[in-house]
């Protein structure tokens, strides 16, 4: 008999924690396939993930964000549209993702910190570059914010400089 079984903890069980504890956060994959209805992606640029996050990054194709999430102009219209549809993003004219974060968290606390909470999360999976196209996208005007409430992933896309980052932390 097995000490684990001896304790009263199966085997199997025992081999599943393991297992569960070795798998990733998220896949390349499972961002291209979520992100796919929401942009024209191009190539991976970086990937990371472990158990407690994931980081992409990717080549847009084009600059437009598709139908399939809403793009909104202020914080109660991204609320609406999270509300509806599970997923929006926001793009404040003239200010940074760091402001865009800041305006749904003052208009909706528990939005805005499970947005932030994800990226902080997701800091553990990213290497100099990612960290560094990060805060650029947080400081810079013209950066849409998304968030998919679902899937708990927050991305963060600059348009005119052709990429975006998707997020996910613990969930």
């Amino acid at each position: 008999m097995t000490r684990a079984r001896r304790h009263g903890f199966p085997l199997g069980a025992l081999l599943c924690l393991v297992l569960l504890s070795a798998c990733a956060r998220d896949s390349e994959a499972a961002q291209r396939a979520r992100l796919a209805g929401w942009v024209s992606l191009g190539q991976t640029l970086s990937f990371k993930a472990r158990r407690d996050c994931a980081v992409g990054v990717y080549a847009v194709v084009t600059p437009a964000v598709k139908s399939a999430l809403a793009l909104t102009r202020s914080a109660p219209e991204m609320s609406r549209a999270l509300a509806a549809r599970g997923a929006a993003a926001l793009v404040l004219p003239g200010q940074g993702g760091d402001a865009a974060l800041v305006a749904i968290t003052n208009h909706d606390r528990a939005t805005g910190m499970a947005m932030r909470r994800t990226a902080l999360e997701a800091r553990a999976c990213m290497d100099a570059q990612a960290e560094g196209r990060f805060r650029a996208a947080l400081d810079r005007p013209g950066t849409v914010v998304a968030w998919d409430a679902g899937a708990r992933a927050l991305m963060l896309m600059r348009p005119d400089e052709g990429w975006l980052m998707l997020v996910a932390g613990e969930g």
